[in-house]
């Protein structure tokens, strides 16, 4: 079976292509491959959810289980090449709207990441949902495939515990990044924000 990549609703997808021409004809964009792109060669594709997981949910031996939805992200292809991404959030009323672009490493190796997946046999016996986990304080980022009793992950590069681009199941993943975050987690300190590359925010 294929990996299935869902909308948070039909819409979604037009409205972030909206707004990524709206920047690009008024020349808002202020990182280099956005700045440099052709607006009728842009286009968005791979929408997947996007759940965030803090230090001390990983330091009170929780997983995935913990992991909270906070929007979608879409990669920004130039004819058809990945050079940049689109983060969703909801607004007011619940509807998702555009939170930032974003450049830097990990729209390759989302790419990257996404094409190994694809070729896993285990997409042969049963459907995955793709999701995107995010460990801000660890600056890490992994590809997740969900299914109702199998989770994968795949690290994306620069990831600080290694394994870059590796499929792992959910036990793996987190035994491996348990110790570095017990190591990076400070008393009463909040998490820190993620910092995937230079932004462009609406």
């Amino acid at each position: 079976m294929p990996v299935h990549l869902s909308d948070p609703s039909p819409d979604v997808p037009a409205r972030v292509k909206s707004k990524l021409h709206a920047f690009a004809d008024d020349a808002q964009f202020t990182t280099k491959a956005l700045r440099g792109a052709r607006k009728d060669q842009l286009d968005v594709s791979t929408p997947h959810e996007v759940y965030t997981l803090g230090l001390n949910d990983i330091t009170a031996g929780g997983g995935l289980d913990r992991a909270q939805p906070v929007g979608w992200r879409y990669l920004i292809v130039e004819g058809g090449q990945p050079i940049a991404t689109a983060e969703t959030a909801p607004g007011p009323d619940g509807t998702q709207e555009v939170s930032q672009f974003a450049e830097g490493p990990f729209v390759a190796a989302t790419d990257k990441a996404v094409k190994i997946l694809r070729k896993l046999p285990e997409l042969e016996a049963k459907g995955f949902e793709l999701r995107l986990l995010r460990i801000p304080a660890l600056y890490m980022m992994a590809l997740w495939l969900h299914a109702t009793d199998t989770d994968l992950l795949v690290p994306m590069e620069p990831s600080p515990v290694g394994k870059a681009g590796k499929r792992m199941p959910a036990e793996e993943f987190f035994n491996d990044l348990s110790e570095l975050a017990r190591s990076a987690a400070l008393p009463d300190q909040p998490d820190q924000p993620d910092t995937p590359g230079p932004t462009t925010a609406p």
